[in-house]
């Protein structure tokens, strides 16, 4: 290699290495990616997103998400292919029932979609806003799709988080997920911290 082709891989790779928090940005796919805290369901909970993602337009979600069941929020990037969901749901769960719930999730999918495949579940049980997740694939017309669910417990409502990209690019998203996912702040939370 050239010390000039040397030179410019170790920029790039400095480039990329500085560039590795929601709070700096995180380089994805070549793209540097910065993300601002967006607030949902009548500014009851926030949550890190990249700043290019808007929502998608009702007759996309309609065509992407066939079922009358869709998420109410959907946040997409240009061309529709990574995707932010959430929804909220009647439903009670405390922190220690979220590993629970979350193998109930899955089981109900293997029902609806038998082909999807489970990668990994987890929890964060501690974090300030506690959390359960599971990666799974599913099938869309002519590929395979990467989809991460999260649950929170919101009062008497439970926050239902999905993201979803094709599969091919989801290495390239695994850091962005994790802090985004820590990222979810419930409003309440955040009066109380910011009063004591």
């Amino acid at each position: 290699m050239l010390d000039e082709e040397k030179v410019v891989a170790a920029k790039h790779l400095e480039r990329i290495n500085r560039y590795t928090s929601i709070e700096t940005g995180i380089y994805v796919d070549g793209e540097l990616i910065h993300f601002h805290d967006t607030m949902l369901f009548d500014d009851e909970l926030s949550v890190s997103l990249p700043v290019t993602f808007k929502d998608m337009k009702p007759e996309e979600a309609r065509k992407k998400y066939f079922s009358e069941q869709r998420p109410v929020i959907i946040k997409t990037n240009e061309d529709g292919s990574v995707n932010f969901c959430f929804n909220m749901i009647d439903k009670c769960v405390m922190a220690e029932q979220l590993d629970a719930v979350i193998q109930d999730f899955y089981r109900v999918l293997k029902r609806f979609q038998p082909m999807s495949v489970c990668l990994d579940t987890g929890s964060d049980p501690e974090n300030e806003t506690p959390s359960a997740w599971m990666e799974f694939i599913s099938n869309a017309l002519n590929e395979n799709i990467y989809n991460a669910l999260t649950i929170y417990p919101v009062g008497e409502k439970l926050l239902m988080a999905m993201f979803n990209c094709p599969f091919d690019k989801r290495t390239k998203w695994v850091n962005c997920l994790s802090q985004i996912r820590k990222s979810v702040i419930l409003c309440n939370n955040k009066k109380k911290r910011d009063i004591s």
